[in-house]
C-alpha cells in the first residue's frame, strides 16, 4: 500500500437566486390553479344572437301577405285573355243587336207599302181618266208596282239588318278587343303589386337589419369581451413565463471537498516523520530502539 497518494472528492453544487426560484414556484402554481382537472367551465350567459327587429318581423309578415297579393288580378287577366281570345258566337251578336231594329225595318216598309198605295190610287186614278180602269194594261201596271214594292222592302229589309248585323259584330269585337286590353292591364297590375310590394317589403327590411346589424355587434362585443377575461389568466401567465424564460439564469456554484480524520492525519504526519528522520540519517529501529537482539529501549 502507498501511503503517498491521496484521494480527494469534490462535489459541486448549482442553485438559483431565491427570488428567482419563488417567481418560478408563483408561475407553477398559477399555472396550476387554472388548468387543473377541477377548474370548472364557465359558460357565457350572454346572448349570442340578435333577434329579429320590429320591422324585421313586419316585412316577413308582409312578405307572406304580399306572396299571393297578385292572385286575384292574375285571375281578372287570365279570365279577361279567355274571352278575349274566344270566337264571337251568333249568341254575342245579339246581345249587341238594337231591339229598336224589328220595329225600325217594320215602321220603313209599312212606309214604303204606304207610298205604293199612293202611287197605285194615282195610277188608278189616271186609268180612269183614260177609259182604261179594269183593262189589261192597267192590271200590268199594279203588278209591277207590287213587284216593285216587294222588291223594295225585301232590299230596304236586308239592309236594315245586315247594317245591323254589322253593327252588333263591330260591337262584340270592340268588346273582345277591351277584354284583351283589360286582360293586360290586370296582368301589368298584378306585376305592377308585385314589384312595388317587394320594394316596400326590401326598403322595410333593410332597414330593419340595420338595427339587427347594430344589436349584433354589440352582443359580439360583449362576446369577444368575456372570451378576453377567460384567457387573462392565461395570458398572465404565458407573459409572465416569457419574461422569466428570457433572464439571464444566474447560478452560484458551490465546491465541497471532504475533510480528512484523525487516523488519516496521524497517518500523515508519522509518514512526514519519517521522511525527515530518514534524511537525518537515522533507521527506523534505532528510532524507536530495536537492534537485532531485541528490544533495549529508545535511546
Amino acid at each position: 500500500m502507498c501511503f503517498g497518494s491521496k484521494v480527494v472528492e469534490t462535489t459541486s453544487k448549482q442553485e438559483l437566486p431565491q427570488w428567482l426560484e419563488d417567481e418560478a414556484k408563483r408561475i407553477t402554481q398559477q399555472t396550476a390553479g387554472i388548468t387543473g382537472m377541477g377548474v370548472p367551465y364557465v359558460p357565457y350567459g350572454g346572448e349570442r344572437l340578435a333577434p329579429l327587429t320590429t320591422e324585421q318581423q313586419m316585412a316577413r309578415q308582409g312578405a307572406m301577405q304580399q306572396a299571393g297579393a297578385y292572385r286575384p288580378d292574375l285571375q281578372m287577366a287570365r279570365g279577361y285573355a279567355g274571352l278575349g281570345a274566344a270566337p264571337i258566337t251568333e249568341g254575342d251578336i245579339s246581345r249587341y243587336q238594337s231591339p229598336y231594329t224589328q220595329a225600325v225595318m217594320q215602321t220603313t216598309l209599312d212606309e214604303l207599302q204606304r207610298r205604293s198605295d199612293i202611287a197605285g190610287e194615282q195610277q188608278a186614278g189616271q186609268a180612269v181618266k183614260a177609259g182604261a180602269y179594269g183593262g189589261a194594261r192597267y192590271g200590268v201596271q199594279q203588278a209591277e208596282r207590287e213587284r216593285g214594292l216587294r222588291d223594295v222592302q225585301s232590299k230596304t229589309a236586308a239592309d236594315i239588318q245586315s247594317r245591323a248585323y254589322q253593327q252588333a259584330m263591330a260591337a262584340a269585337q270592340a268588346e273582345r278587343g277591351r277584354q284583351g286590353a283589360a286582360a293586360g292591364q290586370f296582368g301589368q297590375i298584378a306585376g305592377q303589386e308585385m314589384g312595388l310590394g317587394g320594394q316596400g317589403l326590401a326598403g322595410l327590411y333593410q332597414a330593419g337589419q340595420l338595427g339587427q346589424t347594430q344589436g349584433q355587434a354589440g352582443r359580439d362585443i360583449a362576446y369577444e369581451d368575456f372570451l378576453r377575461q377567460q384567457q387573462h389568466p392565461y395570458a398572465q401567465t404565458q407573459y409572465a413565463a416569457g419574461i422569466l424564460g428570457g433572464m439571464p439564469q444566474p447560478m452560484t456554484t458551490y465546491n465541497q471537498q471532504p475533510t480528512q480524520g484523525t487516523g488519516s492525519r496521524l497517518l500523515g504526519l508519522g509518514i512526514a516523520g519519517l521522511g525527515a528522520a530518514g534524511q537525518a540519517g537515522m533507521s527506523l529501529p534505532g528510532m524507536f530502539g530495536f537492534n537485532r537482539g531485541g528490544m533495549v529501549g529508545a535511546k
